[in-house]
């Protein structure tokens, strides 16, 4: 087989490689490609065919020209697409092939050793041997002149039309390579990749995050705008300290506030898992730290109605006197706020806690309202008055409960004597 031969069928029967994902965007993906390495010396002479696929019709030319990289925009977002490739060689460099091998490589024996991989074994005996055979199928047996005879005038024949097969109307050809594999690939949005994150650390799933997290390491600081929390503070909620211990080593800012200016270490004093709260303050987080009411870890401990997370906080060096923006103490916290019990089940025992760490109950908030009067419209569940906190906080209390009963057991007394007159 003569070497321009060899050379046309080779690139017929080249698959190039498929084209690769460079970048994605929201409405755009970015392709690019490789030069055929067994034809590297007519750079210049392809023309790359980059086809989407779609429903209607099923592929869409999407690119056709001489550059390697190409972006495709005005996609949908949140859409997967594939995408296949193929090079075409210009007509006027197809009479030129040996000439641009043999002046690139210097010897013949070299470029039929590069293309050896997609030549096979073929040449014009084996193809009047094919059409042979399968001329004795369809016509029989015919004597050997005759038969070699037509034979050669068919083959003959199939080689001019298959000459034929890319020619233009100037007369010229041009030659198509193979379809190369598809490319996979979606466009992107920020929308769809946060909530997605989000619900891969509430969820748990560390290979995912650690895999979104190297797609796009700015969701480490993402905010999600459903809820105000970032995902450090969404494991930390959960209670997840194997995600906790995943995001901050890959970089998830400790005092990275959510909406409602609360830290990581706020949440997880109110959530009650002592084991993040030794955790974050091992790792330097800030003990001093306030939320947007003022609030500090020691307002937290006390919402958090648990007296195990209460007594660590005040161990770690929590101040019993510590006030928010209302001028309310901790202990304040435990008996009432402004008529709405924060902490229904605000034991006695956490009151008592305070108390014995310290807590003033003479001191006012900022309003003047004494810790006194908020005890005593403190209500249990049954509408009935908390007597057990106010009995801690108020030390009048006990004089003043016993002059009532003894003035309700006089008016009873009274009330007998006079029906026996």
């Amino acid at each position: 087989m003569s070497l321009q031969k060899c050379l046309e069928e080779a690139f017929t029967r080249l698959k190039p490689e498929a084209p690769i994902v460079v970048e994605r965007g929201k409405c755009f993906i970015t392709l690019s490609w490789s030069v055929p390495r067994q034809f590297q010396f007519l750079d210049d002479q392809f023309i790359y065919r980059i086809e989407r696929n779609n429903k209607m019709p099923p592929w869409v030319v999407e690119y056709s020209g001489g550059k390697t990289t190409k972006i495709i925009d005005n996609l949908s977002p949140r859409h997967p697409y594939r995408f296949r490739l193929k090079v075409q060689l210009k007509a006027t460099a197809v009479p030129k092939l040996p000439d641009k091998a043999l002046h690139y490589y210097g010897d013949e024996s070299i470029v039929r050793n590069n293309i050896k991989d997609l030549v096979g074994p073929s040449d014009d005996k084996r193809g009047r041997k094919e059409f042979e055979r399968d001329d004795h199928k369809d016509n029989g047996k015919r004597n050997s002149l005759d038969e070699d005879q037509h034979v050669a005038a068919r083959y003959d024949n199939h080689v001019a039309a298959d000459n034929k097969r890319y020619a233009t109307p100037s007369g010229k050809n041009w030659l198509d390579s193979q379809w190369s594999e598809e490319t996979w690939t979606s466009t992107d949005t920020d929308g769809t990749s946060a909530v997605c994150f989000c619900m891969a650390v509430r969820c748990g799933y560390i290979k995912q995050v650690q895999v979104m997290l190297e797609e796009r390491p700015a969701l480490i600081g993402i905010v999600n705008s459903n809820n105000g929390f970032t995902p450090l503070a969404t494991a930390v909620r959960k209670g997840d300290i194997n995600m906790v211990k995943c995001l901050l080593s890959a970089g998830a800012e400790i005092e990275q506030r959510s909406s409602a200016g609360q830290t990581a270490l706020h949440l997880a004093v109110l959530g009650r898992h002592p084991n993040i709260v030794e955790l974050l303050l091992e790792i330097g987080a800030d003990f001093k730290a306030r939320d947007v009411n003022g609030l500090q870890v020691e307002h937290y401990a006390v919402d958090s109605c648990d007296l195990e997370t209460l007594r660590l906080v005040l161990d770690k060096g929590g101040d019993v006197t510590a006030i928010d923006n209302n001028g309310w103490t901790p202990l304040f916290r435990a008996c009432k706020d402004l008529g709405k019990i924060v902490c229904q089940g605000a034991s006695t025992a956490v009151v008592d806690e305070l108390m014995l760490r310290g807590s003033d109950p003479g001191i006012r908030d900022l309003a003047g309202l004494p810790l006194t009067s908020v005890a005593r419209l403190l209500k249990n569940r049954h509408g009935r008055s908390r007597d057990s906190v106010l009995r801690l906080v108020d030390s009048t209390y006990p004089h003043e409960k016993a002059l009532a009963n003894f003035t309700r057991l006089t008016k009873k007394i009274y009330n007998v004597h006079a029906i026996f007159k």
